[in-house]
């Protein structure tokens, strides 16, 4: 064959690849080895407060960088790169048959002297490199002796010499559109909080067939009572005590605490106790249970929503947050005592005095902001008698969460 002669002669590698068009512009598409890209492909970045307009790459993100050799390297049988996009400034050797068509499969010979600039993908390439020296260095996939190096990514190679082009390329590659984060919250159960949002949802009469997974803000008529990324907010509250906590905090933190299917069980059956023990008893979730999923009756729930903190996102991260502070006890029946209390005890209408001035605002707007959140969550287990001093103090950790005074 002629391709491999030719590499043979020059000592070149032989790659297969299709050669097709886009435009008028030649294009090849292939895959390369992890330690083929480590030697041969060229990352130009911009140095910060430098002039883009003379390199290839924005700046290296090198948290971006870390992350991704992060997630490659804790899912080695498992992960997925998105294939990157090169540039080629001459037309490589390429071996074709002969003929007009605009498809073709062929065969490239690539010598040790050939480069390839990176269009868009750098920290995927710098991520397979490394990255850096001495303490803050990242490793790259290649150095770290697990195989990695005969791994193979995905490229397509637009044959292009005109920078000014080049950076056009890159941007319309950027032209995508971010998954909304409840539809992220279905598809990426490598997360252990993920993981256990379907068996809650499927798991509550409030939650089972009223719960949105593909929008990114609920609309205003809609007959779902939440969102799922709302619904995962409230799980991690009611794990971690704080929804807006950032995702690698979160990732590293549920890891530890639903890190076996026995705490993930635990966590999840916990869960469905309180949104069942308070949908028997608060309103409006009580109501809400016992309408249809659809049709005309189903259209209470944009009323309802309208006039219940516990309606809407924040007030769902309030609930958390307070049953957070419950979870604490040992005891499962005080547990369910206090769970029943938090239904019955609190009103939960918007025009209540407990919500002015902290998550109500003067106009009527609810706030999703920390602090508000907080004084929220504190006038509720100050009202049911739940007094987070009893829980740090080393009284309360010598003798145990049990000796918190609960109301009848």
């Amino acid at each position: 064959m002629a391709a491999s002669a030719d590499a043979a002669a020059a000592g070149a590698r032989v790659f297969p690849c299709t050669v097709f068009r886009q435009g008028h512009r030649t294009m090849i598409s292939t895959s390369f080895p992890y330690s083929f890209l480590a030697h041969q492909v060229v990352s130009e970045s911009v140095d910060r407060g430098g002039d883009p307009a003379n390199t290839t790459n924005r700046p290296l993100m090198t948290d971006h960088v870390k992350n991704i050799n992060h997630y490659v390297r804790e899912n080695p049988t498992d992960y997925i790169l998105p294939p990157v996009t090169l540039n080629a400034r001459q037309l490589p050797a390429l071996h074709v048959p002969r003929g007009n068509f605009k498809n073709r499969l062929g065969f490239m010979v690539i010598g040790d002297n050939v480069r390839f600039y990176v269009t868009d993908g750098q920290h995927r390439i710098t991520a397979i490199k490394g990255h850096g020296s001495g303490r803050s260095a990242i490793p790259g996939l290649v150095d770290l002796g697990a195989g990695f190096e005969d791994d193979c990514l995905a490229v397509l190679i637009v044959v292009e010499d005109e920078l000014k082009r080049i950076h056009q390329d890159f941007a319309d590659a950027a032209q995508t559109k971010q998954i909304p984060a409840s539809l992220l919250a279905v598809y990426n159960t490598r997360e252990p909080v993920n993981g256990v949002l379907a068996d809650l949802v499927e798991g509550t009469r409030l939650f089972r067939g009223r719960v949105d997974a593909t929008s990114k803000t609920l609309p205003k008529a809609s007959q779902a009572v939440f969102l799922l990324n709302q619904v995962r907010q409230f799980v991690k509250e009611l794990l971690l005590s704080d929804y807006a906590l950032a995702e690698d905090s979160v990732a590293r933190q549920s890891a530890q605490l639903l890190g076996t299917k026995a705490a993930r069980d635990e966590f999840v059956t916990d869960a469905i106790t309180l949104i069942e023990t308070m949908s028997e008893h608060m309103d409006p979730w009580r109501e809400i249970c016992e309408l249809p999923t659809s049709g005309g009756p189903a259209n209470q729930v944009t009323d309802f929503r309208q006039k219940y903190v516990n309606m809407t996102a924040t007030g769902l991260v309030v609930i958390g947050r307070v049953a957070y502070e419950i979870r604490k006890s040992p005891d499962l029946g005080w547990r369910l005592e206090q769970y029943k209390r938090l239904a019955i005890e609190i009103d939960w209408r918007r025009s209540a005095t407990i919500w002015q001035n902290n998550i109500i605002s003067k106009d009527g707007k609810v706030s999703t902001q920390r602090g508000p959140v907080r004084e929220a969550a504190n006038n509720v287990k100050a009202q049911l008698g739940l007094l987070p001093a009893l829980f740090t103090s080393s009284e309360a950790v010598r003798r145990g969460p049990r000796r918190i005074a609960a109301t009848p």
